[in-house]
């Protein structure tokens, strides 16, 4: 397809739909949100069942045949049916020929969105068949003034708002994963209430709420360089059912800053200086500080090194609880 300027999600708003999607990327907020969109807009209320499916490629139940019947079935009281296609990478050879000869001569009455989530860049003929073939999109996760700028957004869209330190504390603890932080932030907009503005405090209330131990302690552990702690901790957090990959994020930015924190302190800054050369609370650095004394600037780089192999190997399908046990081991 021709290069086109609008977003998916404009284009949706405008009524202009396409009887094919391929959304790609590891954001998967965005992905969310656009199927969102496309429900509100093409589903009729009251028949969901009737007009929309999702299948998943990557289950052995499914079945090719199974998908065809149901994009050429008409919608029944609908503008068209809707057809979720997930993992749609997962496809198997003889799958995927029989996907793109139907991409060819789509249905009118039906529109397929295919969906491939994934946090690292797949060279894939299969992929770039299916953005030809499709109005394609692709979300990788916000950098962090996009990020704040979007918690901000988000707050506002629901008649509230947050302060600065409250954001900070949000993105120190769930990371730039927006899945996450919209989750955060609508119970953080219910703990407030008619108050209607979120502080540092409220922040801190909701992330740690119920919780006997949480990322922050298992950061204290690790950068205090007390192991056996450190993997009790762990394995609190994992049995609690926080996701590997908020552990795996919040680890390496706690060694990128203390890597960043030598090196300013070698210059001579204060903490205060510190905190607002790299952008994050006066709090965290203070606390932070006192680690540093832990680790040579090798033995960072060293750990540096260890956070991103372990995260190749989560990417790659090893048992994330034994991937982080070795990684918590090997930091202290």
């Amino acid at each position: 397809m021709s290069i086109i300027t609008e977003t998916i999600l404009q284009e949706i708003k405008k009524k202009k739909f396409y009887s094919s999607y391929f959304l790609s990327g590891e954001n998967e907020y965005m992905v969310n949100e656009i199927v969102a969109s496309l429900k509100h807009e093409v589903l009729n209320p009251g028949f969901e069942s009737f007009d929309f499916e999702r299948y998943d490629a990557g289950e052995n139940a499914f079945d090719m045949g199974t998908l065809k019947r149901s994009l050429c079935t008409a919608p029944m009281a609908s503008l068209k049916r809707l057809i979720i296609l997930e993992k749609v990478d997962k496809l198997v050879e003889m799958d995927r020929k029989q996907l793109l000869t139907f991409l060819t001569a789509p249905v009118d009455s039906t529109i397929l969105v295919m969906i491939a989530i994934s946090s690292k860049k797949v060279k894939s003929a299969f992929l770039d068949k299916l953005r030809k073939l499709s109005r394609s999109e692709g979300f990788g996760n916000l950098r962090r003034d996009s990020l704040q700028k979007w918690i901000v957004d988000y707050v506002r869209k629901r008649e509230s708002s947050i302060e600065k330190d409250a954001i900070l504390v949000l993105m120190e603890y769930a990371g730039n994963n927006q899945l996450s932080l919209s989750g955060e932030l609508d119970k953080m907009i219910t703990l407030v209430g008619k108050k209607k503005v979120i502080k540092r405090s409220d922040s801190l209330s909701v992330l740690t709420s119920n919780m006997v131990h949480t990322v922050f302690d298992l950061t204290d552990a690790v950068g205090r360089r007390e192991r056996e702690k450190a993997l009790a901790i762990l394995v609190y957090l994992l049995g609690w059912g926080e996701p590997p990959e908020k552990i795996l994020a919040i680890l390496r930015i706690l060694f990128i800053r203390l890597k960043g924190i030598l090196f300013y302190k070698r210059k001579g800054l204060l903490n205060k200086d510190i905190a607002r050369k790299l952008g994050t609370l006066y709090f965290v650095i203070n606390r932070e500080a006192q680690y540093s004394k832990y680790f040579s600037i090798d033995e960072l780089k060293d750990r540096l090194h260890f956070l991103y192999r372990a995260e190749v190997r989560v990417k790659t399908g090893e048992e994330a609880h034994l991937v982080l046990t070795d990684l918590v081991y090997n930091l202290i």
